[in-house]
């Protein structure tokens, strides 16, 4: 039986909070998961290495800065712009750029269309409007052909959810029409995606 907290069936709401969160969390240096060397060799061993990456949700930028030390020209995206400053401290040049923008509401101008060989998002899509929308959207406009998504999602079984998670049943409807695979950590769903259809994707429960 649904609960009045679900969202209707084929809908997944997100759970959106305001830029000025994100400066807030910024100002404590916040890194919403460390990046450990086992998350990069799972990306690298499920990806291949393409030239253009974009980290959607950036942050301080500490994993564009890892995309960028792994061959990648990378656009790092954020709309808290302190986060962006504090980003570009770190190092930007012609091979890692940062852009203001909000996600909801649609595709950056600095993305080129179906141009993108890596979108990641790390702990992001659950703070979206509509996850389900903005993932077509990077399927249709955003990939290159054989392009990857890379999500890093907390999983929540409390109800309500809380700013950030996603119970497992959404994680699920989040990776409907894609061809996944998928390495768990405590809390956290880690997922490699391609469009379905792909024939060198592979796709895993």
């Amino acid at each position: 039986m649904r609960g009045s907290d679900d969202p209707p069936v084929n809908v997944l709401q997100g759970r959106p909070i305001t830029p000025a969160v994100w400066d807030a969390w910024a100002r404590e240096g916040r890194l919403t998961h460390e990046i450990g060397e086992m998350e990069m060799d799972f990306l690298v061993g499920h990806t291949s290495t393409g030239r253009i990456a974009v980290d959607a949700g950036c942050g301080l930028g500490a994993f564009s800065r890892r995309l960028r030390g792994i061959g990648y020209h990378v656009v790092g995206i954020d709309h808290s712009l302190l986060s962006l400053q504090m980003a570009r401290t770190e190092g930007h040049g012609p091979q890692l750029t940062y852009t203001l923008a909000n996600l909801d509401d649609g595709m950056p101008p600095d993305i080129p269309v179906h141009g993108v060989d890596l979108v990641v998002a790390r702990a992001v899509v659950p703070f979206l409007t509509d996850p389900l929308g903005w993932l077509r959207q990077v399927r249709d406009l955003w990939l290159a052909p054989g392009g990857y998504v890379y999500l890093v999602v907390p999983i929540g079984h409390e109800r309500p959810m809380q700013p950030g998670q996603m119970s497992p049943e959404e994680i699920i409807k989040l990776c409907s029409g894609w061809q996944v695979i998928r390495w768990d950590a405590p809390g956290l769903a880690r997922l490699v995606l391609r469009p379905a259809g792909d024939e060198q994707g592979c796709l895993c429960p």
